[in-house]
């Protein structure tokens, strides 16, 4: 038997989204004799679809563009090679479904916090296994800024200020600290550093 199929287009392991999967290709090649078209195709599930082929040496790259792949269980896409001696070969290859995870809850994990994140998984398909990944990513740490504010004068005596904040997330129960630093009057002299706090609160 002198024909050869070699390089389909998804490794072992590999995955893709199905809105992401536009085709499917092999190479079919025969370094003797003749790979036929008219005898070398596709099967979807054991159905014959319909091929596209490109020229390389000693034979072909074969596409399927699949229209439709939704359906339950194992997804089987069979090649089938033809020379023009009537040597025939078939290669199977199996397709998984899975599923696309997402973890989208807000939670506070605090400044410079290394948070792993696992994921297990199990195939109950096809060759049943369980399979494990693991991650992780560290949080930012805080960072101080000086927030813009407006002063109004009141009277000529009293001076109210209004602080804009550079960021309008605040997480419910956190305690905020605001220091006024750097206030002189007009004889130059500069008040003391002032701090206050509050918490916001989750009504």
């Amino acid at each position: 038997m002198t024909i050869l199929i070699d390089n389909f287009s998804m490794e072992v392991g590999e995955w893709l989204q199905i809105t992401d999967l536009a085709s499917f290709a092999i190479d079919v090649i025969d370094h003797i004799n003749n790979i036929t078209a008219s005898g070398t195709y596709f099967l979807h599930d054991w159905q014959i679809v319909p091929t596209s082929y490109s020229g390389i040496d000693d034979g072909y790259r074969c596409y399927y563009y699949p229209t439709d792949i939704c359906s339950s269980g194992t997804i089987t896409i069979t090649i089938h090679a033809e020379n023009d001696i009537s040597e025939v070969v078939e290669k199977n290859y199996y397709l998984l479904y899975g599923y696309h995870c997402e973890f989208d809850e807000l939670i506070d994990w605090g400044p410079k916090s290394t948070v792993v994140v696992t994921a297990d998984a199990k195939n109950l398909a096809f060759c049943s296994n369980s399979a494990g990944e693991a991650f992780y990513f560290e949080t930012a740490d805080l960072c101080s800024c000086d927030l813009g504010a407006t002063i109004r004068a009141v009277e000529y005596v009293d001076l109210n200020a209004t602080i804009y904040p550079q960021n309008t997330f605040f997480f419910y129960g956190r305690t905020y600290t605001v220091t006024i630093s750097g206030a002189k009057d007009f004889a130059g002299n500069e008040m003391q550093p002032f701090s206050f706090s509050f918490t916001i609160e989750n009504e």
